[in-house]
């Protein structure tokens, strides 16, 4: 097992969900943890797994973030109403979701597990769309995270795809911040490499261990390089979310040229760093090459594909403009300049 201790403690290993919870529970004095998981996971084998791993006498509630819930012979909880008062930790189960609701449920007295079971995120890096004048609670840092590829096994290919695409985009868009991290950069160049090499064979054979792992890296990197902040295509990603029932990283496969040409003239010297360290050739266009392989793993390249009408364009432009993201985007974008890359991407 690997043990590494960097802004928190994470467990990096296969199958370390056994070898680490009961280990976390007991240092943090946690007895009565709250389990916030997903619909994808409540009732799953991992699930399972997870109740097995307790210490014996841990007491465990559970809601999901669709509001149903059940753990060790515990009632049905709405989501919206998390029983906080009757828990002394949070254990956040499955993908962005749970493990952010976990986050924002922390605080003194209640310390945060997160357990990622896919690969977008591993509870580590900015929470939400919010803006300077009205910030979400700042999300509490997990005092363990444990990385367990075994865990994401099962996640279906397309997924894994979504996932993987926002992992990705974490990495490219935290290397491209304007915000001044050089160690940052070295992880988030590090984590782009592992998901371009490795989430193709993650889509096709979900049962390869190799590549599982590797993505899960590459959304560990994401998630640390994440505190330099992200860009356009996390704003505008976050403002057509309030149109369109969309996964998060499927729209960032059809955002990712448009944001990348608007950048360019700001920021074009990184794209070489870019395509040196994913092994492109210097005059390859870094935005096709990208879109190309959100194509190949079955991501959608046109907004109009996932129900995104030109309507919807004006309102979801303004909210990217105002998006915390946009604050780091190598070139600040006002609402009309999102609404022009949006139409381009529809």
């Amino acid at each position: 097992m690997s043990l590494i201790t960097y802004l928190t403690r994470i467990h990096f290993a296969d199958r370390v969900l056994e070898d680490a919870l009961a280990e976390e529970i007991t240092r943090n004095r946690v007895r009565r943890p709250l389990v916030i998981c997903d619909g994808a996971t409540a009732g799953s084998d991992g699930f399972e797994r997870l109740c097995d791993a307790l210490p014996t006498g841990v007491a465990v509630m559970a809601v999901t973030t669709h509001g149903v819930g059940a753990a060790n012979g515990s009632h049905e909880i709405p989501g919206d109403t998390l029983p906080l008062q009757d828990c002394d930790g949070l254990i956040g189960f499955g993908g962005k979701a749970a493990l952010d609701w976990a986050r924002l449920a922390g605080g003194p007295g209640r310390p945060v597990i997160a357990i990622p079971t896919r690969t977008e995120t591993v509870g580590l890096g900015p929470v939400g769309g919010t803006t300077p004048d009205a910030p979400n609670p700042r999300p509490r840092l997990p005092v363990a995270i444990l990385c367990d590829a075994t865990l994401t096994l099962d996640a279906s290919p397309r997924a894994t795809a979504a996932a993987g695409i926002d992992a990705l985009v974490h990495c490219l868009e935290s290397f491209l911040s304007t915000a001044f991290n050089p160690p940052a950069d070295g992880i988030a160049l590090d984590g782009l490499r592992r998901a371009v090499q490795h989430l193709e064979t993650a889509v096709q054979n979900g049962r390869d261990i190799l590549a599982r792992r590797e993505m899960l890296a590459a959304a560990l990197n994401a998630g640390l390089a994440g505190e330099k902040g992200y860009g356009g295509v996390e704003a505008a990603s976050r403002g057509l979310e309030e149109t369109v029932p969309a996964r998060h990283g499927t729209l960032h496969g059809a955002l990712l040229c448009a944001v990348l040409r608007f950048n360019a003239p700001a920021i074009s010297q990184r794209y070489a760093l870019i395509r040196n360290a994913i092994g492109l050739p210097e005059d390859a266009d870094l935005g096709q090459v990208l879109t190309q392989l959100a194509k190949r793993v079955g991501l959608p390249l046109r907004l109009s594909e996932m129900g995104v009408h030109a309507d919807a364009l004006p309102d979801a432009a303004r909210l990217a403009a105002a998006d915390i993201a946009n604050r780091t985007n190598p070139r600040l974008a006002t609402a009309r300049d999102y609404e022009t890359m949006m139409r381009a991407a529809l």
